[in-house]
């Protein structure tokens, strides 16, 4: 249960959250990194990237020296999700806890796209937030999420260029509480 929770507590704290969203499937320098979370002070960055370093969330894959300066580059050691296994023996108030700084991370990335993109054009951009309510048997939410999956997974090779924009797709589903028909 311990390391479990220490996955947990790495995989979702702000800052490293946003280090490991910032690889994704990149490699990527210290520097660039900085670039990619202006508002997290350099030092913060190499105190978290030690971290996620020694817990082998990430790994140093290249070593340079820059004007004299050692410049490392990281990547991503696994996919950094947490699995079932690392969420059980979770308390509620730790399931809303860790869900809660997800979901804030969600409304920075939205904050950040609304200032930095002004005016905003949700239909030209592709940009848009919903939530639907349907019924589905377990079987049939299992139908859906493989689809949404194998689409998802053609997109993340795309490589960038040929007008292709960053995006994210965030999808959260839950079951709704009995008599919420309305």
């Amino acid at each position: 249960m311990e390391t479990d929770l220490r996955k947990i507590e790495l995989v979702i704290h702000p800052v490293r959250f946003q280090i490991l969203r910032a690889l994704g499937t990149d490699t990527l320098t210290t520097q660039e990194i900085s670039d990619r979370l202006p508002d997290t002070p350099k030092s913060s960055i190499y105190r978290h990237l030690k971290l996620l370093l020694e817990h082998n969330l990430i790994v140093l894959t290249d070593t340079r020296l820059v004007n004299g300066i050692q410049e490392k580059t990281y990547r991503l050691d696994q996919p950094a999700r947490l699995s079932p296994d690392d969420m059980k023996g979770l308390s509620a108030d730790d399931h809303i806890r860790f869900f809660t700084t997800y979901a804030l991370t969600l409304v920075q990335d939205y904050a950040d796209y609304v200032t930095q993109h002004a005016p905003i054009d949700m239909l030209a951009d592709r940009v848009g937030y919903t939530e639907v309510a349907f019924y589905a048997t377990l079987a049939e939410l299992d139908t859906f999420q493989m689809e949404i999956n194998t689409a998802v997974i053609k997109l993340l090779g795309n490589e960038p260029g040929n007008g292709r924009t960053r995006r994210k797709l965030a999808i959260v589903s839950q079951p709704l509480p009995e008599g919420s028909e309305k």
